[in-house]
């Protein structure tokens, strides 16, 4: 029986080309394997054969993409391959963003099984994560035997079309690739067939994959609320009258911090609400009702909390993408750390 075909991407330090001094290099053909290749070869086994591996400087990939990535696409498809793989990556940005783009564009144009791995924090990770599997690694390579053997268990299972399931229970980042349907069959008929694979224990995909998002702890109080500063964070788009810095209504591009210093409650003529997603008429007629600052200084003159942050934070949340609130949420923590904020109240609509 034939073996497999495998066609692998590499950076040019992986292929032993060299390092960053070479990382202008072009893209170049190899037969068989190539560094990290060998043992992928060895993990997957008999039945399998890396055929080709890809090699391109991190700077060439990155930089010229929309010259590289066709190339690569063509390699695999002229090849015939059964499977892709590129990197793993780990955290290193440029070949990060190689082998998120490489992989995702051969699993959409080609449809044929596809699988790298990176860190969560690599930039192609988050371009690329619901676009093509991307499974989770260290951010180092360090444990590059053990990833790659990871990758290759999961490639062969791409291969047998066995069932995968979400990334959270899989390993993977984000919601991998899209899910194609055949819509000339009625949801009925579909729903039906996938239960009873499902219950007879046959490979299926769901419909609606839900996306692996990052668990974070629930954090500990370590002080007494009498003792707290409290700050006061809506994504409800409470602005000062005026709108001055022109903060949208939908698809929110950033937040602003605004100064109460000194008020023990705000007025309705000094605020308004820049929202798409709800009816504002009661937090214009009583913007506390939205931003309780004048519960929290009742609270602050009963000796319940110890003080009031002077500002408080506001965005649109309507519409905005998970990364670019990841984004809010990461620079407004370290703004509240630096003022000393002990916990925070947030308000939605």
């Amino acid at each position: 029986m034939a073996k497999k075909k495998v066609v692998h991407y590499i950076n040019q330090f992986y292929a032993g080309v060299g390092g960053e001094t070479d990382a202008s290099v072009g893209l170049s053909v190899h037969e068989g394997p190539k560094g990290p290749g060998v043992f992928l070869g060895q993990c997957l086994g008999d039945d399998y054969e890396v055929v080709k591996t890809i090699v391109c400087g991190d700077n060439t990939i990155a930089e010229h993409p929309e010259e590289i990535i066709p190339q690569i696409v063509d390699i695999v498809k002229n090849e015939a391959a059964d499977l892709f793989v590129a990197g793993p990556g780990f955290n290193a940005g440029r070949y990060g963003l190689g082998c998120g783009n490489a992989t995702a564009a051969v699993t959409e144009q080609l449809e044929i099984p596809a699988v790298t791995a990176l860190y969560a924090e690599n930039p192609g990770t988050d371009l690329y994560k619901n676009r093509c599997y991307i499974l989770q690694s260290d951010n180092n390579a360090h444990h590059m035997k053990e990833v790659v053997a990871q990758v290759a268990k999961f490639a062969k299972r791409l291969v047998d079309g066995d069932n995968i399931a979400d990334g959270k229970a899989e390993g993977y980042h984000g919601s991998g690739p899209a899910i194609k349907i055949d819509y000339t069959i009625p949801a009925p008929e579909r729903a039906l067939t996938m239960l009873l694979a499902k219950y007879t224990k046959q490979p299926f995909h769901t419909e609606v994959m839900m996306p692996n998002h990052e668990e974070i702890p629930v954090p500990v109080l370590e002080k007494p609320l009498s003792e707290c500063k409290i700050a006061i964070v809506t994504d409800g788009g409470l602005v000062p009258k005026g709108n001055p810095d022109n903060q949208v209504p939908t698809n929110s591009k950033f937040y602003r911090r605004y100064s109460v210093a000194g008020m023990d409650t705000l007025k309705p003529e000094d605020w308004e609400v820049s929202h798409q997603g709800y009816n504002s008429a009661f937090v214009a007629e009583d913007p506390n009702r939205l931003v309780p600052v004048d519960a929290l200084n009742k609270m602050v003159e009963k000796g319940i909390i110890r003080s009031v942050n002077d500002a408080i934070y506001s965005t649109a949340g309507v519409m905005t993408p998970m990364e670019k609130c990841k984004e809010f949420g990461e620079g407004i923590a370290a703004e509240l750390k630096r003022d000393g904020v002990d916990a925070v109240i947030e308000t939605s609509t």
